[in-house]
């Protein structure tokens, strides 16, 4: 179920109280759902902020489970929850996994959009020593998608070819990674963001 948005700032505050410099670099690591080089950007710059001890961001090609264009909230959040958990499996040892996916669907004003769904899932253990994982879903800032016919789809049914078309929607003032990364320094920071139940 999903928790307050400050519990990964927690995590990371509780790792470097109780380890030691040289345990850090090993503990401090976490893993991505996919091999995107803008994602992996974003992630690093997302969590930037949130320790003075470098944070080992790794990234993984994993299936997930969605069309590569995926249409609606609901088929969106399934394809971060399954890259996130794939993460979380190919790399135990990281303390958070993160998956992203991008989805097309239309908003309370009926407008096309384009948004990512970002999930977080930590591995963690309660008072009994059994293992349980928190769950936290947040969705970015919504892009409208032009349909003036002035973008051309990409080969697999993708509202665009481009893997940035968020710099040339918005005119160069704000790139893909900046959505991203926004939304994941919106959960560390505490503000104000949807969170929604885990699929």
């Amino acid at each position: 179920d999903a928790l307050p948005i400050f519990f990964i700032q927690h995590i990371i505050s509780s790792s470097i109280m109780s380890s030691s410099s040289e345990e850090l670099t090993s503990r401090l690591v976490v893993a991505l759902g996919s091999a995107s080089t803008i994602k992996i950007g974003a992630v690093e710059e997302g969590l930037s902020t949130i320790s003075q001890q470098p944070i080992i961001v790794k990234g993984i090609d994993v299936a997930s489970g969605v069309p590569p264009q995926p249409k609606g909230r609901d088929e969106t959040q399934r394809g971060a929850y399954n890259r996130a958990e794939g993460a979380l499996t190919a790399f135990p040892e990281a303390i958070l996994a993160i998956g992203i996916e991008n989805g097309m669907y239309e908003n309370v004003n009926a407008v096309l959009v384009d948004a990512a769904c970002i999930v977080f899932l930590y591995r963690r253990h309660d008072d009994d020593e059994e293992k349980r994982i928190v769950t936290i879903v947040a969705w970015s800032d919504e892009l409208v998608i032009p349909v003036d016919g002035t973008m051309a789809p990409g080969p697999n049914g993708e509202w665009s070819y481009l893997k940035d078309p968020h710099i040339v929607v918005t005119n160069g003032a704000r790139n893909r990674k900046a959505f991203l990364a926004d939304t994941i320094r919106a959960v560390i920071e505490r503000r104000e963001i949807m969170i929604e139940e885990a699929p």
